[in-house]
């Protein structure tokens, strides 16, 4: 009796080792995950506005969509906007610059520096109210 209680403190103390080692491993590899050295990060929307249906456009009850091009800079700001696609053509080009025109961005990440991100499109898409 005497050495089944050995045995089971001795896979008690083993599996207490083993819990130990996993629970270190699991926070060095979040450490590693969060230093500001190796940290990689997608591009990320952090605010900015939704397009406005124009108003002058609300009584004839169109619907359309605008595709537009634009680039990221290292700190998070949207430049260089243009209308890719438009249809109706021009009817909502205004809006739809104005809407992206807002965006602010969290940058893209690559070894601990931000990055300007390039040739970036989005569809934004217009229902009648």
């Amino acid at each position: 009796m005497q050495t089944l209680h050995n045995s089971f403190d001795e896979v008690r103390h083993t599996s207490r080792i083993f819990r130990s080692m996993v629970l270190l491993m699991a926070s060095m590899l979040l450490l590693s995950c969060a230093s500001p050295g190796s940290a990689n990060r997608p591009l990320q929307l952090l605010s900015g506005s939704a397009p406005v249906y124009p108003r002058a456009l609300i009584s004839r009850a169109v619907s359309g969509q605008v595709t537009l091009g634009y680039d990221v800079t290292a700190q998070g700001t949207v430049v260089n906007i243009r209308v890719v696609a438009s249809e109706p053509s021009g009817l909502f080009d205004a809006t739809a610059v104005q809407a992206v025109s807002s965006w602010v961005f969290r940058p893209q990440q690559r070894d601990g520096k931000f990055e300007a991100v390039e040739g970036l499109e989005s569809t934004l898409t217009f229902r009648a109210p």
